[in-house]
């Protein structure tokens, strides 16, 4: 122990030589805190960040390439139109308690419940004093839902297909807010509340694409686009952050906690997604015999909205995953750098790790 406490007395004084005695690097792993790191290499925080602009780069990419075909399929083709009218009709099947609370969960949403929840994002992210993270999740959350009004009102248009109508409601409006809220919180909360906030957070915007489709409000793919709208959105924000102020290692929760939520998320995602499109094919099957039967409207619905929930994981994990292990932007609080260690090695002093 003596042995460690001189050797971290010589760091101070500038003496970065290695200990010769293993022992001694044990005794210093098993200090608490600051005291059991050492500096990672500039070039290391550079493949760091590099890595998650790649990550962020690519969500934006996927994000734009699943809005285009969801838009493309259900809106510019029969099919499509069928398919999505058929889980807009099937959602006036459920029962009339269901339907009640979706309107309910609707009404909650608001310009006054955003503003609440805009608050408190912003508070969150001063608390940790990380300025331009507030400012990218604030921006964000107004930049997607004004797209999505854009979008919806000037851009986009439905041509009438089968006989519904040719106004366009894609993307949902109450969809991207509740989704901008979401992923505005995961923004700003901390790497080592991360994942715990995105597992109940997306819970919000799940129920809310859902309700808008079970009220006849909206179509499944107007629920999906908005999640893509909202996913570029702050991909693209997250880019700019990290590109200007970089980011800094900081805790994570233990290795066993993030497995586990990440293969619960990925289970979910293909399961979810695996059960929509199995329902939509053969409800396509069925529409190719005639007019779907009340059975098979309510078939369409509840694929569609396994789908919907689907995609709204899917849309948290990319953001998790992309800002593993580091907090964005820089905050007055001086950073806390790991050993270079393998993944896992700190976790129970606390020490926050960074995974390239």
């Amino acid at each position: 122990m003596l042995a460690a406490i001189t050797w971290v007395g010589h760091l101070r004084d500038g003496d970065t030589a290695p200990m010769k005695n293993p022992e001694d690097r044990v005794e210093l792993d098993r200090m608490p805190g600051a005291l059991a790191h050492e500096p990672h290499s500039a070039s290391t925080f550079h493949s760091i960040r590099r890595d998650r602009l790649r990550w962020l780069a690519v969500a934006t990419a996927g994000a734009v390439v699943v809005f285009a075909a969801n838009y493309l399929f259900f809106v510019r083709t029969r099919l499509g139109q069928e398919l999505d009218n058929a889980a807009l009709v099937g959602g006036e099947h459920e029962p009339q308690g269901l339907i009640t609370d979706a309107w309910e969960l609707l009404d909650i949403i608001s310009v006054a419940s955003l503003a609440a929840a805009c608050v408190v994002i912003g508070v969150v992210a001063l608390l940790r004093r990380r300025v331009a993270l507030a400012v990218a999740a604030l921006v964000t959350i107004g930049v997607a839902n004004v797209a999505t009004q854009l979008l919806k009102r000037i851009v986009l248009e439905r041509p009438d297909l089968i006989g519904a109508g040719d106004t366009n409601s894609l993307p949902s409006g109450h969809a991207t807010v509740a989704a901008s809220v979401c992923v505005g919180l995961v923004m700003v909360t901390a790497p080592r509340w991360r994942s715990i906030v995105g597992l109940v957070a997306v819970l919000f915007p799940i129920s809310v694409g859902v309700a808008v489709v079970t009220a006849a409000w909206h179509r499944p793919s107007d629920s999906i686009a908005a999640f893509c709208v909202v996913l570029g959105t702050a991909a693209l924000s997250l880019v700019v952050v990290v590109s200007i102020f970089g980011l800094e290692p900081d805790a994570r929760p233990p290795r066993w906690f993030r497995r586990s939520a990440l293969g619960l998320a990925v289970a979910a995602v293909i399961a979810l997604g695996g059960l929509g499109v199995v329902g939509l094919w053969l409800v396509r099957d069925q529409l190719r015999e005639g007019p779907l039967e009340q059975g098979w409207e309510s078939v369409a619905y509840a694929s569609s909205t396994a789908g919907i929930s689907g995609v709204a994981i899917a849309v948290l994990l990319c953001l998790v995953l992309a800002l593993r292990g580091v907090a964005v932007g820089r905050s007055s609080r001086p950073p806390v750098v790991p050993l270079g260690a393998r993944d896992g090695d700190h976790e129970q002093t606390g020490t926050p790790q960074l995974d390239p």
